[in-house]
């Protein structure tokens, strides 16, 4: 089994009550079930999850390939928002494969604001 830290933001963040917390499990599926479960009857964080897309290492990862998805060790896994209605986020994808916008600017979080989508980040015309 891994030992991983998952990082939730936005929604997901909120509904876990925490940023940040640890779970030993062997697949992206078992650490997703280990988080739901600390939290008992108080389904708020299922039914994030149920939308949320997902990062492991910076690299998306599809719910169809969760049970897959064996974990490196110290592995990252950030559970990220689904955009309000399944659609892409203002100003729109550029096309296949293009970076988000993110507050903007494409591909590159502004001046002084963290970016949670670290496979897309970095500086533009890099």
């Amino acid at each position: 089994m891994a030992k991983v830290t998952i990082q939730y933001w936005a929604a997901a963040r909120e509904a876990a009550g925490v940023e940040l917390e640890s779970v030993e499990a062997r697949t992206l599926a078992e650490a997703l079930d280990v988080i739901v479960s600390r939290r008992g009857d108080d389904g708020r964080l299922r039914s994030v999850l149920a939308t949320s897309s997902f990062l492991v290492d910076g690299a998306a990862a599809g719910r169809r390939v969760a049970a897959d998805l064996v974990l490196p060790d110290a592995a990252v896994i950030e559970v990220l928002p689904q955009f309000a209605g399944g659609l892409a986020p203002p100003g729109g994808y550029g096309g296949a494969g293009s970076p988000p916008v993110i507050g903007g600017f494409r591909g590159v979080a502004p001046p002084g604001q963290h970016c949670p989508f670290r496979a897309y980040c970095g500086t533009l015309g890099a």
